[in-house]
C-alpha cells in the first residue's frame, strides 16, 4: 500500500472512532425551546414557589380549591366539620330561594326529583338509591336522616360529591352552590309522603 492510502485509513479510523464516543446531542441555542417546563393537569403548580406570585384566575372561571367561604378538606372528618361550622354567607330570601330553584332544576332533579324525593329521570341501577331530602333515615355519615342535615353538609356533597353522585366545584361557583343549598333546605322541610 502507498504511505498516502496508509494515512487516509488511519484518520478515517480515528475521525471514527472519536465521533463513536461522543454521546452528546451537539449544541442546544435555546434549550427552553427544547425542554420547556410542563404543568400536568390537574397537578400542583412548580413553576410558582408560593400562591402570592401565582397568576390570577381568569374572570369567569371557577378555580380550583380557591373558595372564600368554604375551605373543609373532601375527606369524612371535613364534611362532619363543614357541617358543624360552615355558614351559609347568603341570606334565605325568596330571590336567593328562587335561584336555587332553577339551578336545582338544571343540575340535581335529574336524580334528586323534582321535589327533592331521589325519583329522577334517571334509571341507571347505579343511580336507585337517591335519599329523598326529607327522609328519617338514620344510615347517613353524620348519624342524622336527610332532613336534619345542615348547610355545609350540602355544600359539602355538591363540592365534593358523596357515593355515586359526583362532585360539581367544576360546573357551579361557590355562590351557585350555597343558594342550591338554599333552596335544598326548602324541600327537606316538606312533610315525608
Amino acid at each position: 500500500m502507498n504511505k498516502n492510502t496508509i494515512y487516509i485509513l488511519f484518520i478515517s479510523i480515528i475521525i471514527s472512532l472519536a465521533s463513536c464516543t461522543n454521546s452528546g446531542r451537539g449544541y442546544e441555542y435555546m434549550p427552553n425551546m427544547y425542554r420547556s417546563p410542563s404543568l400536568d393537569t390537574y397537578g400542583q403548580n412548580t413553576i410558582y414557589s408560593d400562591s402570592s406570585n401565582a397568576r390570577k384566575p381568569v374572570e369567569g372561571t371557577i378555580p380550583r380549591g380557591k373558595l372564600l367561604t368554604f375551605n373543609y378538606e373532601g375527606s369524612l372528618e371535613g364534611y362532619l366539620l363543614a357541617g358543624d361550622n360552615a355558614i351559609n354567607p347568603y341570606d334565605s330570601n325568596s330571590e336567593n330561594i328562587e335561584d336555587g330553584k332553577k339551578l336545582y332544576a338544571m343540575f340535581c332533579t335529574h336524580c334528586h326529583g323534582d321535589l327533592g324525593d331521589g325519583k329522577g329521570s334517571i334509571n341507571h341501577p347505579v343511580y336507585s338509591a337517591v335519599p329523598a331530602y326529607n327522609d328519617n333515615n338514620m344510615a347517613r355519615r353524620t348519624g342524622s336522616t336527610m332532613s336534619e342535615l345542615k348547610a355545609g353538609h350540602i355544600f359539602h356533597a355538591i363540592t365534593y360529591g358523596v357515593n355515586a353522585m359526583g362532585p360539581h366545584a367544576s360546573q357551579l361557583s361557590e355562590e351557585e352552590r350555597w343558594k342550591i343549598v338554599l333552596y335544598v333546605q326548602t324541600l327537606q322541610q316538606t312533610p315525608e309522603k
